[in-house]
């Protein structure tokens, strides 16, 4: 059996979704549904994209590494 990658699944405000947006430039495959009701956002993020996502804010030392520990 190989190597299985851990999947986050997420449900944040869309708001609080549209900065982690324009922080990291994300892409509509990150979407997993949109909730008109609770105005929320359901994505994905693998592993390994979370890693490069806090690699990349801890060298930035701004804005981005707070959106990172969410």
């Amino acid at each position: 059996m190989g190597n299985v990658e851990k999947i986050y699944k997420l449900e944040i405000s869309r708001s609080q979704f549209d900065r982690i947006g324009d922080a990291f430039e994300l892409e509509d495959h990150y979407v997993n549904a949109y909730n008109p009701h609770k105005d929320t956002v359901i994505f994905s993020v693998s592993e390994n994209q979370r890693k490069r996502f806090a690699q990349h804010a801890r060298k930035q030392k701004n804005h981005l590494y707070r959106i990172t520990q969410m």
